[in-house]
């Protein structure tokens, strides 16, 4: 394609921008028979002992604290881990679990991939405290500084007896940071701190400020998290567009009445500016394309409850209600023809997401014949979209110079929809034998989407918004598995789910500058077999994962051309499809010094119908590390090796092949209250330096557009060598 004279494009980029100004986010260990004082999600506000930061990662991963089964795949982040690793958003959180893959778009945003499916499509959900995020796929990791992170697990596998039929491949559930001051006693402010941080491949400048009080039976926490960036440094150059802007802050409000029953009100806002240097919706990238959100902001509340009871059916209660609200305004520069430039401003007014969920826990006996733990309940969610407020700005060119320029008012792009979603459930884990947990359950989902039918993108679609206008489905999945304790140490896993996922609104009927409607998708359902080992002793622990998924009705992100323009994506019903994936992780404390941890994925997918690979699947991914951190000694030292293999089975018509790479992270922590001088209290530094040999590297799942010739926005390339240091302080 011919190429848009820069200086030219800048000029015309300034004359349309002054024309619109004018116009207008494996905790998998051997779980015991019954397990029903760990089903509770916090901890009462009572104060647990905190896990040190700076010390020893320990044998085992952290326990998940959201709802769980027990045949299902779980890793864990923990609040250690994230600190030692001083990740700049979500995004590198989730690249430390296995069959993780990143999709990078800009310096914070992007998406995953988990088991070879992008969560760009809602096949594994995000969700907060065990309530869904639901309403921006495309933007959903951009919203969370790590420090307002307690710890992130991933589901991996179908989760939708608990969770909601869209858990198709698994999901990630973000556990905010609360109050775990002890709540006896008058109130008081407990506990506070502040951190500060650097990182130098973006010239990145993050702060969090937290203070928590407790006392007559409240505990609050607040904090205030800020972060920016610039565009940031690859070893191929800038990734033009890449920089970012972020402040939000958090509040929570806890009432124990009783040691074993606890309310809490939690509110959140966020308002980030950032652009996207490729990847989805971002790509082919500068020149060609220059896509923003300025601003892209999420309001966040939510009740929840928690009890524990004795003496009767009934162990445990868990129900919450939240409303969530999102606002993006999306700035398109597109350049991607030599005959003209195009400026746009889409107003993405929400959605209005409300919804809820309720859980009980009841254990009971069968005599003669074992234990048994009834977990049911259900969720729902109400979702209404307003639609999009677009103006646009257009550049007729001439050899790079604006001969004419056609401005259009404000005026609604996407019709109002409304999607709303209720599903009940019940899981039994029956343990007949001590050797063995059998694990049962079942869902049914109600679904029923509605549009409205003007204004359309196309007067061509009205005949399939009119189809799809106001249609109803109940769509039943369901779970079947065992865990066999072959050893006191060792324990076989298998399990065979389905799954169904209804189209998202988004996918069904949104149009952008770069993405078109699809009102004729039809929902993919899919079922997945599943078996593993795990294995648990006092210095590791263990656990790898075999399975095979198939998928029907596959709904995929295709490149389309839409009156004359390659540069636009589309959601498509393409077939069939199987992936076949093995996944392990490991810890292990050889020495009191010393912690050995890694986890491997193998990958492969197939579109059955056409016979291609699926896409932006990564066919093998590493990450292998070494802890030296002396109990007690106030420092922690941490190597990690990131690897993946050469992506050359692709799809050519969706797909670029990727080089394998390697690439070595130093991670230090330091304890200056005890290195130093105990008049520093808790006083942490981290340093670090990744991409030691600042190594030029693409990640297999990063979205490019083949119509354009490779770059280093396109696919997006990964940041270089990126010296970080941080400094917190916590009293």
């Amino acid at each position: 394609m011919s190429r848009v004279n820069i200086e030219a494009s800048s000029t015309v980029a300034s004359t349309l921008l002054l024309s619109l100004v004018m116009g207008h986010a494996l905790a998998q260990e051997a779980l015991p028979p019954i397990d029903v004082a760990a089903q509770s999600s916090d901890d009462g506000g009572r104060g647990k002992e905190r896990r040190p930061v700076v010390g020893p990662l320990g044998p085992t991963y952290a326990e998940t604290k959201s709802l769980k089964q027990i045949t299902q795949t779980i890793s864990v982040v923990d609040r250690q881990q994230i600190e030692l690793a001083n990740p700049t958003g979500l995004l590198e959180i989730l690249a430390q679990a296995p069959g993780v893959s990143i999709a990078r778009a800009g310096g914070i945003g992007g998406q995953i991939y988990l088991r070879g499916f992008s969560s760009n499509a809602m096949r594994s959900p995000l969700y907060v405290d065990g309530d869904r995020l639901h309403g921006r796929n495309t933007l959903q990791l951009n919203y969370f500084a790590p420090e307002e992170i307690e710890q992130v697990e991933v589901i991996r596998g179908p989760a939708s007896v608990l969770y909601g039929s869209d858990a198709l491949t698994g999901l990630v559930n973000v556990v905010t940071r609360r109050p775990s001051s002890d709540v006896d006693g008058p109130f008081r402010f407990t506990r506070g701190g502040a951190s500060f941080g650097y990182a130098s491949a973006a010239t990145a400048l993050s702060t969090y400020e937290w203070a928590e009080g407790a006392g007559d039976g409240f505990s609050v926490r607040g904090g205030l998290a800020g972060r920016k960036g610039l565009s940031y440094e690859t070893p191929s150059g800038v990734a033009r567009n890449g920089d970012y802007r972020s402040v939000g802050g958090d509040f929570t409000l806890g009432y124990a009445p009783t040691p074993d029953q606890r309310f809490q009100a939690s509110f959140r806002g966020y308002v980030e500016t950032d652009g996207r240097a490729g990847g989805v919706g971002g790509a082919p990238g500068y020149p060609y394309l220059n896509v923003r959100q300025s601003p892209n902001e999420l309001l966040m509340g939510r009740l929840a409850y928690s009890g524990d009871f004795t003496g009767g059916l009934i162990s445990h209660v868990e129900a919450s209600a939240y409303v969530n609200y999102f606002d993006t305004h999306l700035l398109t520069f597109n350049t991607t023809s030599a005959k003209q430039a195009v400026f746009s401003d889409s107003h993405v007014i929400g959605p209005v997401v409300i919804g809820g969920r309720v859980l009980a826990v009841a254990p009971w006996s069968i005599d003669g014949f074992g234990n048994v733990v009834t977990k049911f309940g259900g969720d729902a969610f109400y979702e209404r979209r307003p639609g999009s407020v677009g103006t646009t700005a257009t550049a007729t060119l001439s050899n790079g110079v604006a001969t004419a320029l056609k401005y259009s008012p404000a005026t609604q792009s996407v019709p109002e929809s409304f999607q709303t979603n209720g599903g009940i459930f019940m899981l039994h884990e029956w343990t007949p034998l001590e050797a063995l947990t059998i694990s049962a359950g079942g869902r049914l989902d109600y679904f029923n989407t509605r549009t409205r039918l003007s204004p359309l993108p196309s007067a061509a679609l009205l005949p399939a918004y009119v189809a799809n206008s106001d249609t109803d489905r109940l769509a039943p999945t369901g779970s079947v598995g065992a865990v066999l304790r072959v050893a006191p140490t060792l324990d076989v896993v298998g399990n065979v789910s389905t799954a169904f996922r209804h189209p998202t609104n988004a996918e069904l009927f949104n149009s952008t500058a770069t993405s078109l409607p699809n009102p004729n998708l039809q929902p993919e359902t899919g079922v997945t077999y599943e078996g593993g080992l795990r294995l648990h002793i006092a210095e590791a622990t263990a656990s790898i994962t075999g399975f095979h998924s198939v998928y029907h009705n596959l709904l995929q992100t295709q490149s389309v051309t839409y009156m004359g323009v390659s540069t636009y994506t589309q959601s498509q019903n393409v077939g069939r499809a199987e992936i076949d994936g093995v996944e392990f992780e490991g810890r292990w404390q050889a020495t009191p010094e010393l912690n050995l941890f890694g986890n491997f994925t193998v990958l492969e997918g197939t579109n059955t119908t056409t016979g291609r690979p699926l896409p932006n699947i990564a066919p093998f991914r590493a990450r292998f590390g070494a802890q030296v951190a002396p109990p007690g000694a106030g420092y922690s030292l941490q190597a990690v090796l990131n690897a993946a293999a050469a992506k050359t089975r692709i799809d050519t018509t969706q797909e670029y092949a990727t080089s394998g790479y390697v690439t070595l992270n130093l991670y230090s922590s330091f304890d200056l209250g005890v290195l130093v001088s105990p008049r520093l209290g808790d006083t942490r530094l981290a340093i670090g330096l990744e991409n030691v040999f600042n190594t030029a590297y693409v990640d297999a799942a990063t979205f490019a557009n083949i119509s354009y010739g490779r770059s280093v926005t396109n696919p997006l390339h990964e940041p270089g060598r990126n010296f970080m240091i941080k400094l917190t302080h916590e009293f």
